[in-house]
């Protein structure tokens, strides 16, 4: 949901996402289950409200689209892949390995002077960390980056400082398993 809703485009989120909804039965009509009571509800239910604000997906969603509606750069702004780098010498674009991609993808959004870095981990076990390359002239040497949003709550007001080496800006970016940052 943090992907669909952070990158290019209109966010499309299917009925029930935010609510951790299972979509399941032997019918296309279950896709779509009742969340104010109804026939059929998400798990098997029937005639039960499920629409719950406490929902973790719900909150975490809501804190995303609030910085979406904050922020021009995440709703207009161009969007680039950025390269990352174990080692802070060899960069290159996240990609699969044995048919799996277990890494830090990172990207920009930018919309006049307003820049943002989001990352995910697609790795649902383990927190990654990658150096990430940007543009110099978007993130000049010592700048500073605060992280608006992470799925680990203790990152969120962590600053990282652009370095550059050669021709390239860099920040040392971790991302906690199965996670979602974005940064200023």
């Amino acid at each position: 949901l943090a992907l669909n809703t952070t990158t290019l485009g209109i966010p499309c989120i299917y009925y029930g996402s935010e609510q951790g909804f299972d979509g399941e039965g032997d019918s296309d009509r279950y896709i779509r289950e009742a969340m104010f009571g109804g026939e059929f509800g998400a798990f098997g239910s029937r005639g039960r409200h499920f629409f719950n604000e406490n929902c973790q997906v719900y909150q975490e969603l809501s804190k995303i689209l609030a910085l979406r509606k904050q922020k021009i750069a995440l709703r207009r702004g161009r969007q680039y892949l950025r390269e990352i780098s174990g080692d802070g010498l060899n960069f290159g674009l996240p990609y699969m390995i044995g048919g799996r991609m277990l890494s830090v993808v990172p990207w920009t959004r930018s919309f006049d002077d307003q820049h943002l870095l989001l990352a995910i981990n697609t790795d649902p076990n383990t927190s990654r960390q990658a150096w990430v390359s940007l543009k110099l002239d978007e993130y000049p040497a010592g700048a500073l980056l605060t992280c608006l949003y992470s799925r680990a709550p203790e990152q969120v007001g962590q600053v990282l400082t652009v370095q550059v080496s050669g021709d390239r800006a860099l920040v040392s970016l971790e991302v906690p398993a199965a996670g979602f940052v974005i940064y200023e």
